[in-house]
């Protein structure tokens, strides 16, 4: 979400001559933009009045804004030692150390502007961001209900509680709040880039295509707007057009790990095994130590027939994730092709260590069991496969793993 370091006019009350001329004249060239000519007079001003708090203030919002945020940090919090019960003073520095990345730190600051001052929408907001950022998402609605109870509506906090209602899997109503935004402001790619999202997770993704469109028509520099879309795309089986977004969205952040990693699970699904494998040599780059990688680098490779390769890509993103049951899955895949039969079986019975409920698993089981010739225990792990999913039966009339036992009463019996 987005954040911002406001300044607000008479923190201390009003001030007469020059000196306050001087910080007149450097809030309005901040107002107009000019970030850098706004701190150079803010701080020519408090050479003169060291110890006043606008004049820290604007310079804390100037600095801030140029990326000096040891800068702007010093200045708050001097600032709050001179006025502790400023709420002005004690949101601002709440918002530094959001936009820092520190939400704990910044909620105790929001808390404090809103004992001080209870109607302050500006706070709620920005407290329900930090909320959010802290993955308290039922906490984040109610700081925008109650920021919506003391200010105008305004398509910023309709589109934020929107984002937090996505966020929770309550698209319908992040689609109503999404709506209310774009009413009031129809031209704002992120909220047409949010309702698309909000209609994709609704199973609409055919209509999500026109506002991605849309957000991308406003702001074409996005990658966030090509990678939804690219999803989208490809969940209504337009594959070219979906290699072409997250391509595209590379292009514009090439450390989009997500975006890159989808090129990679496309490519290998369209059969460009070569190209695969160079897509995620690429997302091994871009964020080194992911299990991912590894896992479907060892799909490629056992799609190329290097079973050997492909049992050392499973073994480390096994490594880097070893709770990964698709992964010890696909491993006990490939130890079965090769013959491994007591390995293979080891990885199954790690998986349901760990939940009952795999029926992969216990079909596999029933393969390497009934290869061996081990009747009940094959046709009791069938059994288990088949109560979680009956096409498991179908998919044993038709398995050459289960021709040894074939004719035994029990497997007949059981698959009809």
């Amino acid at each position: 979400m987005d954040w911002d370091l406001d300044f607000f006019d008479d923190i201390d009350g009003d001030e007469e001559g020059d000196g306050h001329s001087l910080l007149s004249t450097a809030q309005a060239v901040l107002e107009r933009g000019d970030v850098e000519q706004a701190l150079e007079l803010g701080e020519a001003y408090l050479e003169k009045n060291p110890l006043d708090v606008d004049g820290m203030n604007l310079c804390a919002v100037a600095a801030s804004r140029l990326g000096d945020h040891r800068k702007a940090l010093i200045l708050a919090r001097k600032a709050i030692s001179l006025h502790p019960k400023n709420a002005i003073l004690q949101h601002n520095l709440g918002v530094l150390l959001q936009g820092l990345g520190r939400p704990g730190d910044a909620l105790l600051h929001f808390q404090e502007a809103i004992r001080l001052q209870p109607d302050f929408p500006e706070a709620y907001i920005n407290m329900g961001n930090a909320f959010d950022e802290l993955d308290q998402t039922d906490r984040t609605l109610a700081m925008y209900e109650e920021a919506m109870r003391r200010m105008p509506p305004s398509s910023s906090l309709f589109y934020n509680r929107g984002y937090a209602l996505n966020r929770l899997g309550r698209f319908e109503e992040a689609l109503e709040n999404f709506n209310r935004a774009l009413e009031l402001n129809p031209r704002d790619a992120a909220t047409l880039n949010a309702c698309g999202f909000a209609l994709a997770n609704l199973g609409r993704d055919r209509e999500a295509l026109d506002f991605y469109q849309q957000a991308i028509q406003f702001d074409g520099k996005a990658a966030s707007y090509y990678f939804n879309r690219g999803l989208s795309l490809l969940r209504l089986e337009r594959r070219s057009e979906a290699l072409a977004d997250f391509e595209q969205a590379l292009r514009l952040d090439d450390k989009f790990f997500d975006a890159c990693l989808e090129k990679a699970q496309l490519l290998l699904e369209m059969d460009y095994l070569k190209e695969a494998l160079a897509a995620l040599d690429q997302a091994e780059e871009i964020s080194p130590g992911r299990p991912e990688t590894p896992f479907y680098r060892g799909l490629a490779l056992e799609r190329q027939g290097d079973l050997t390769a492909a049992l050392i890509e499973f073994d480390e993103s096994l490594r880097r994730d070893p709770d990964s049951i698709h992964t010890l899955n696909n491993k006990g895949n490939i130890l079965i092709d090769m013959g491994r039969l007591d390995e293979a079986l080891a990885c199954f019975d790690a998986i349901l260590q760990r939940t009952s409920r795999y029926a992969l698993a216990h079909y596999n089981r029933a393969c390497i069991l009934a290869r061996k010739g081990k009747v009940r225990e094959a046709v009791r792990a069938l059994s288990q496969a088949s109560q979680i999913d009956s096409r498991f039966l179908d998919d044993a009339r038709n398995d050459l793993d289960f021709d040894l036992i074939r004719h035994a009463p029990s497997f007949h019996k059981l698959i009809g």
